[in-house]
């Protein structure tokens, strides 16, 4: 699949069927999980690593208590296959080990380089913001933007991973899953209201400023009070660090973008 639908919910007994099918239905199906690979991120439900011959990567789901996380992971593969490959990272196959599902398998691509030149950069800008707009006229909302999240491709594109905290824009609910320092003052006021289109479109304004200055934009040191806190009460990144107008009113109107 390589495109999403005005109606995801016409879709959804498609995927079920391809999410569930015998080993072997996908071509990147594989049945164990090579730890010997690279380790890019964890998290308290999943891993993700590099395969052996560096040219897969695999997101393990895992549980401590010994919760089913079959929904967990197949919440995931859906939104990431309902975006389509325009805009998500690719689903090439599906980790199952001993008949469960445990997590799926991905191309292994290249993470943003924050290192690169302003022009370079400034081709990213203009490539984010489109899989966004893309995105959201595909009723997806992904929930938790940041340059970490973007990847890419051989060909030089952009995709979007980490799918964990999507939601279709017409069932949202309040987030469960996202990272404090991409989250709107408004967001970390009223966290249980649900998912919106600004709380993208403010993450990627922290995202831009991000990739165009090359290094985080709030101090992780610890403070007085915590960052969503700090956040709340107007606390904001820098702009007159930004060194491009227009680059820098990008990121205002971004930062302004309200439910």
């Amino acid at each position: 699949m390589t495109g999403g639908s005005s109606s995801p919910g016409l879709e959804y007994d498609n995927l079920e069927a391809r999410m569930n099918a015998p080993l072997g239905a996908w071509p990147g199906d594989m049945d164990i999980a090579d730890l010997d690979g690279e380790q890019f991120s964890a998290t308290e439900h999943a891993i993700v690593r590099s395969t052996r011959d560096n040219q897969h990567v695999f997101k393990y789901y895992y549980s401590l208590t010994g919760e089913d996380l079959t929904p967990r992971i197949t919440r995931e593969m859906r939104m990431m296959l309902l975006a389509g490959e325009d805009i998500s990272v690719k689903v090439e196959g599906r980790l199952i080990v001993g008949g469960i599902l445990e997590g799926f398998v991905m191309p292994r691509e290249t993470v943003l380089d924050l290192e690169r030149p302003k022009d370079i950069k400034r081709g990213w800008i203009g490539q984010l913001q489109s899989l966004v707009s893309n995105m959201h006229n595909k009723g997806i909302l992904h929930g938790d933007i940041k340059p970490t999240n973007v990847l890419v491709t051989a060909s030089g594109r952009l995709v979007l991973c980490d799918w964990a905290a999507a939601q279709l824009k017409a069932e949202a609910k309040a987030p469960n899953e996202g990272t404090s320092a991409y989250q709107s003052p408004w967001r970390c006021r009223h966290y249980e209201l649900p998912l919106c289109e600004s709380d993208d479109l403010y993450a990627l304004g922290i995202s831009i400023w991000e990739i165009w200055l090359g290094k985080l934009p709030f101090s992780l040191e610890r403070q007085e009070y915590s960052l969503e806190q700090q956040i709340a009460n107007g606390l904001k990144p820098d702009l007159d660090a930004v060194d491009d107008e227009n680059i820098r009113s990008l990121i205002e109107m971004y930062l302004n973008s309200q439910p």
